[in-house]
């Protein structure tokens, strides 16, 4: 059984049909594909452009980034007759593409208090969600994919038999469901571990805030100050033999070091996006950002 027309791959006199026009599964395999597509434009930006290594982009383990599949998706939604255009079909991908990338930079601002991703340094950019020089290349993008990627997608497609899409689709599926659950672990983790060097900050200030040892500029400060004291008093109260006092010292040291090195999952997400703020999270952000920095130096 063919799912799809060998003429409506041709584009030259001949219309593409849209996803909503394709079997669900057929368009479930397209959406991954597009998804495909943008982590490989990810990795290779970043890894040519700014890392100069492999950096797995993205929210999930595997070598997708759904945002992508959603906009690929979306202009896959418009008629025939602009999927053939060159023109029109760069600007509304343009369009729809920068639609689902603020949407989505603004669902997970809202989901965990955190702008993941931020253009506030690029030019006509849009709250630090969008910016156009990403726009125009959504354009770039949707034009190379609906001309160029897609018709062979199509065919290929058109050419398997329904038990080998059924069989496909059903496993990245199954794959995809239980990345999906794993991440959703990990951003829970992520949204409760920032919570706690949150807690940690206002808890230090309200302990040591009126004493004039106490530096509170940033979370880091306070850190290493509360250290730097605990360290003094303790050659003198080992003097004095005052255990009780040396007891509550150590637990409070003891509690700061716990949290500082357990916060891998967080680091993995600073390296993924590197542009990543947050007004609720700022100290814990830059104490974690200063972590990876030193590590890099001792490295060096």
């Amino acid at each position: 059984m063919c799912y799809f027309p060998k003429k409506s791959i041709i584009f030259k006199g001949m219309n593409i049909i849209p996803i909503y026009q394709m079997p669900f599964r057929s368009a479930f395999l397209l959406f991954i594909i597009f998804s495909f597509i943008g982590w490989c434009s990810e990795v290779l930006y970043v890894g040519i452009f700014y890392e100069h290594k492999f950096v797995n982009r993205g929210f999930l383990h595997g070598p997708i980034c759904p945002i992508y599949g959603f906009g690929g998706c979306a202009i896959m939604l418009l008629p025939p007759k602009i999927l053939a255009t060159w023109v029109p079909l760069f600007f509304l991908s343009m369009f729809l593409c920068s639609v689902v990338e603020y949407f989505i930079s603004w669902l997970l601002e809202k989901l965990f208090n955190t702008l993941w991703w931020d253009y506030s340094h690029y030019k006509f950019n849009i709250n630090g969600r969008v910016c156009l020089l990403n726009s125009l290349l959504f354009g770039a993008m949707g034009i190379l994919s609906v001309h160029f990627v897609i018709p062979p997608i199509l065919y290929v497609l058109n050419l398997l038999s329904e038990k080998v899409i059924y069989i496909s689709s059903t496993v990245i599926a199954v794959a995809l469901t239980v990345d999906l659950l794993i991440t959703v672990r990990r951003l829970v983790d992520f949204s409760t571990t920032m919570e706690r060097i949150k807690t940690l900050s206002e808890s230090l200030k309200d302990q040591f805030g009126h004493e004039e040892w106490f530096r509170d500029n940033s979370l880091l400060e306070m850190v290493n100050s509360v250290k730097e004291k605990a360290a003094a008093e303790r050659s003198k109260l080992n003097e004095k033999l005052n255990q009780e006092r040396l007891k509550i010292n150590d637990k409070l040291l003891e509690r700061i070091d716990r949290l500082m090195s357990h916060h891998k999952n967080v680091e993995s997400y600073l390296k993924r996006f590197p542009t990543m703020k947050s007004h609720l999270y700022k100290d814990g952000i830059a104490i974690i950002r200063q972590h990876i920095k030193e590590f890099h130096n001792k490295k060096k």
